[in-house]
């Protein structure tokens, strides 16, 4: 079991920011072929949406090890957390849309937001 699938949430499948933020603290730097491994091919028949926005915004989907292994990648951005700026951070397990169950995966969403 990962760290991640042992984090405490809510009912509605979300990570709080403290407990998120101490996860991505404690990652280890992935490794190319740790990255290579934890990616799960799209299927050929795959078709879903994509956002554009002028807003930098990184959202990683998955199963926990994926997650977990891209996630690490973004460890500098907590750094960006000061008096100007705040780090935005989503963490959560993901729903099933046609039954509203929560599934085995996660979504992380993290952006830099100006203090205001």
């Amino acid at each position: 079991m990962s760290q991640l699938e042992q984090l405490p949430t809510t009912d509605s499948g979300h990570v709080v920011k403290r407990h998120a933020t101490e996860w991505l603290k404690g990652l280890d730097e992935a490794t190319a072929k740790e990255i290579r491994d934890s990616v799960v091919a799209k299927p050929k028949d795959f078709s879903g949406s994509k956002y554009a926005t002028e807003v930098s915004d990184i959202r990683i989907t998955g199963a926990p090890e994926f997650v977990e292994t891209i996630g690490s990648l973004f460890k500098p951005l907590l750094q960006l957390e000061g008096e100007e700026t705040r780090l935005e951070i989503n963490l959560q397990r993901t729903e099933d849309r046609d039954t509203g169950e929560l599934t085995d995966n996660y979504a992380l969403y993290l952006s830099v937001a100006e203090r205001g």
